[in-house]
């Protein structure tokens, strides 16, 4: 598995780096037709934590990579 956690020492903020492989299996409005196409994408997320629990994600990817990958 290729994950790495990160979080701070007062356990506020956390993230993650990973690589999502997959497969393009529906086409979605505005991008490239799917034909079960499969693609290897880095991408980050990172948490805020309140109250020990998460209370935000936000997701962050190369869609340009991405689209390479699926259009060929």
């Amino acid at each position: 598995m290729d994950i790495v956690i990160f979080g701070t020492a007062d356990a506020t903020r956390a993230a993650a780096e990973f690589t999502v492989c997959g497969g393009y299996l529906a086409t979605d409005t505005g991008l490239p037709e799917a034909n079960g196409q499969r693609y290897k994408l880095p991408a980050g997320i990172f948490f805020t934590i309140t109250g020990g629990k998460i209370s935000r994600i936000t997701t962050y990817y190369n869609l340009s990579n991405w689209i390479a990958q699926v259009s060929v």
